[in-house]
């Protein structure tokens, strides 16, 4: 069942109830009391359908609910959170089988549970305020002259939503056709059709009165194709839609052309040459730089981060220098409902410590003027709360990215950056360089032991000649350390794409969205990814001598 308007207004004011009793009686002589409260329930109504070769494999409904509890100890000055929140996911703790509730509407249930996990939440939180007393007779806090947590007023905004039902029937139908499709291509060894939605509804409060309803959808489609060659290697595509709303979703027989599109890629790909490494000019797709941006800067830009003495924080003192080119500024705006003419999922109207979402300034002109934050301060008088603190289920939420964009004055053509590309090629006296038109997905590593670097999937990239021949290429990652690679932007196109994803991190995986136009770098390193071999399979598949006799009679 989805949560009704009437049941989230009950729910409201149960929690509200509970929280204030907490925060009033809840004590133990001896040690701190809790100064915060604050509730998360999060209730989840999932669609989840898929399937191959035209069967249905997984249909389900679901419904969900679970509650984040933040309870701090101390005071608004000194409290029991450590390292800016990152390590505040322990799914080892005793509370951790208390996230989930009920999904009747029982009131007193929910009241019941939510006392429970409060109680387990107090005293972890006194156990973690006395080691963080005691960790200060050894070790220097960096971040002592900062308060814990800042007060914030209360806000009441109880507007519910309803995001409409889902024709599951229809959906399922949409499975069993697209799916099937891929029965007339033998080549291909594996795949499968997907399709999700998850509808959140989150209601907040606090002991300070604060008091929020939100709501939000995510779409999922998808098809995988796995094909495997005559040298045992195989060769994946994916094609993926992600988005809130279904109206944007693919018609089938839209997503049935890309399919075949997408099965012809896979036979070029499967012939196509690979590249062991590479060093060298690169010109970047929309999709690719956003990638690029999120993993080099947007992670980096996390101001929990930079509470953290276990993080690298590459840019904790460079605000005001100049980190990228004058002609590239950057934001994160969470209230933004579409970029470049798309609907983003990243879009909020409060963040998970109940806070608006509001537009950060990140990059000005080519300078740093800001970081995401929410409301732990990163400073004594600048960066105030921007409303960008996000989580997942049980995690302590940190600050995250929603919708990353990132804006240049000066934007290139698509042609004249393939001209620049091409010279840049020439000039370096290298015989090719590389077009990355699409990838997956990316990482990085921020954390100060580690190497500062960040890696980018490439599903689909061109080898492009210094005398304009092109092939496409396999089996290969970008790879580098960020302020290597920012010096390297050479130029930036005039065409903003918007992409909508997922990113995990400490606080969990949530849906983000970022907009950027086409990069091009003067030097990004490539590097060679999984090269495995498999052998072929022993019999051929079961319907494979009928599917290749109806592609002859066609």
């Amino acid at each position: 069942m989805s949560l009704s308007a009437r049941t989230a207004r009950r729910f409201v004011q149960a929690l509200t109830d509970e929280c204030q009793r907490q925060r009033k009686h809840l004590k133990i002589k001896g040690y701190p009391r809790p100064y915060y409260i604050g509730y998360l329930l999060r209730d989840v109504h999932s669609v989840h359908i898929w399937g191959r070769l035209g069967n249905l494999n997984q249909a389900t409904v679901q419904d969900g609910r679970n509650l984040y509890c933040d309870c701090r100890v101390g005071s608004y000055r000194f409290d029991q959170v450590t390292e800016g929140g990152l390590d505040d996911h322990d799914a080892e703790s005793d509370t951790y089988d208390h996230v989930e509730m009920p999904i009747g509407n029982d009131v007193d249930a929910l009241k019941y549970h939510a006392w429970k996990l409060t109680d387990g939440r107090f005293r972890e939180a006194v156990k973690h305020y006395l080691r963080k007393r005691s960790q200060q007779l050894t070790y220097v806090d960096p971040s002592a002259q900062l308060p814990s947590f800042k007060r914030s007023p209360p806000h009441k905004d109880l507007r519910f939503r309803s995001a409409g039902e889902v024709d599951v029937e229809v959906w399922k139908d949409f499975v069993l056709r697209s799916s099937r499709l891929v029965k007339r291509y033998p080549q291909i060894k594996n795949s499968w059709v997907e399709f999700r939605v998850r509808d959140t509804s989150r209601i907040f409060v606090n002991s300070e009165g604060t008091q929020v309803v939100d709501q939000a959808r995510v779409c999922e489609l998808s098809c995988d194709l796995w094909l495997l060659n005559e040298k045992g290697e195989g060769v994946n595509q994916r094609l993926s839609f992600i988005t809130p709303s279904l109206k944007e979703l693919p018609s089938l027989n839209e997503f049935a052309r890309q399919i075949r599109e997408t099965i012809t890629l896979l036979d070029q790909l499967a012939d196509a040459p690979t590249i062991k490494s590479y060093a060298g000019p690169v010109l970047l797709a929309p999709g690719p730089a956003g990638i690029l941006f999120h993993e080099v800067l947007g992670h980096r830009l996390e101001g929990s981060r930079l509470l953290s003495t276990r993080e690298g924080q590459t840019f904790k003192r460079s605000l005001g220098k100049q980190i990228l080119p004058e002609s590239i500024t950057i934001y994160d705006d969470p209230s933004l409902k579409s970029s470049a003419g798309k609907k983003v999922v990243g879009h909020y109207r409060y963040d998970d410590e109940g806070n608006a979402g509001k537009r950060a300034r990140l990059v000005e002109k080519g300078k740093l003027v800001g970081f995401l934050s929410a409301r732990s301060p990163i400073s004594k008088n600048r960066h105030p709360n921007n409303g960008h603190a996000r989580n997942e289920y049980h995690e302590r939420p940190i600050s995250r990215m929603a919708n990353l964009v990132v804006t240049t004055e000066h934007g290139e053509s698509r042609q004249r950056l393939r001209e620049l590309f091409m010279e840049e090629i020439r000039r370096q006296g290298l015989p090719f360089g590389i077009m990355i038109l699409d990838a997956e997905g990316g990482e990085t590593a921020t954390e100060a032991y580690d190497f500062q670097a960040f890696m980018g999937t490439v599903s689909l990239a061109l080898q492009v000649w210094a005398d304009g021949r092109e092939n496409l290429v396999r089996n290969i990652n970008f790879v580098g350390t960020p302020l290597s690679a920012m010096r390297n932007i050479l130029a930036v196109g005039d065409t903003p794409l918007c992409e909508n994803a997922f990113c995990g991190a400490e606080s969990g995986v949530i849906p983000v969205s970022t907009t950027c136009p086409a990069v091009l770098m003067s030097n990004l390193e490539l590097q060679a990814s999984d090269h495995r071999k498999f052998t072929p399979y022993v019999l051929p598949m079961p319907y494979e001598k009928a599917a290749l006799k109806r592609r002859r009679k066609r």
